[in-house]
């Protein structure tokens, strides 16, 4: 299960520390921008939840940007957030990919250990060890099915 603490690792590793940040300040303009902009939107709060809304794309539609120069600026924030928001989700699903991969890898190596050194198995660890090749053999089989 992912936590939030792991996704900002993720993109701290990434090295996408330094366009989360601007992402945050282009954020963070913008909502300045519409709330001394746009009259129909009332207090600092209300614009950060507005943008916070559009960024999500959850819309709720209970704050309204009613001037032109509020919706250029939200549709600026719109289109900067949808590729930030797809470059995050891309690097964290390849690091998940990355994890898997190598997660696969250090069993097979594990297991062709195993096989390098079969006389110096129990009797327990060679069933073991047929128990498991048994097992992927119908593993891949099924996936061969599919």
């Amino acid at each position: 299960m992912f936590r939030l603490r792991m996704v900002g690792k993720i993109i701290r590793q990434a090295g996408l520390g330094h366009i989360s940040l601007v992402f945050l300040l282009v954020f963070l303009a913008c909502s300045a921008l519409i709330w001394a902009l746009d009259p129909a939107i009332g207090t600092w709060g209300d614009s950060l939840w507005f943008c916070f809304q559009a960024v999500t794309t959850i819309g709720f539609g209970d704050v309204v940007a009613t001037s032109l120069a509020g919706r250029v600026v939200l549709v600026c924030l719109s289109v900067v957030s949808v590729f930030y928001l797809a470059v995050v989700t891309g690097v964290v699903v390849a690091y998940c990919n990355e994890l898997i991969r190598a997660q696969g890898d250090r069993s097979t190596l594990r297991f062709l250990d195993q096989l390098e050194h079969l006389e110096e198995l129990s009797p327990d660890e060679l069933a073991a060890l047929s128990a498991r090749a048994r097992a992927f053999r119908e593993d891949r089989g099924r996936e061969r099915a599919r």
